[in-house]
């Protein structure tokens, strides 16, 4: 299994059209979407995250178990901090070309 294949199915976005730019998860298995503002969650802990910044909507019915559920927002915290590590390293790699 590749490095990120367990997130193949979770999309990271931003609606940069609305006022507040709510930034989104979204997993597309299980047609759940997860809005955010992104400053907000930023430095957020886990329960924060999930009981004050984040709103869970799942976009079909009917909606999966507890225990589906439970697992889905853990996947999507550590997808989430997966992504903005790897957006930190390519900033830093685009900050070292520059250099050149």
């Amino acid at each position: 299994m590749a490095r990120f294949d367990k997130y193949l199915h979770w999309v990271f976005g931003e609606n940069i059209l609305l006022d507040d730019q709510p930034t989104y998860l979204i997993n597309l298995q299980y047609a759940v979407c997860i809005k955010f503002d992104y400053a907000d969650g930023y430095f957020a802990s886990y329960e924060d995250f999930w009981d004050n910044v984040a709103e869970v909507q799942f976009l079909t019915h009917p909606r999966p178990n507890e225990e589906t559920v439970k697992e889905l927002l853990r996947e999507a915290w550590n997808f989430l901090a997966h992504f903005e590590r790897e957006e930190e390293n390519r900033a830093e790699l685009r900050s070292l070309d520059d250099d050149f």
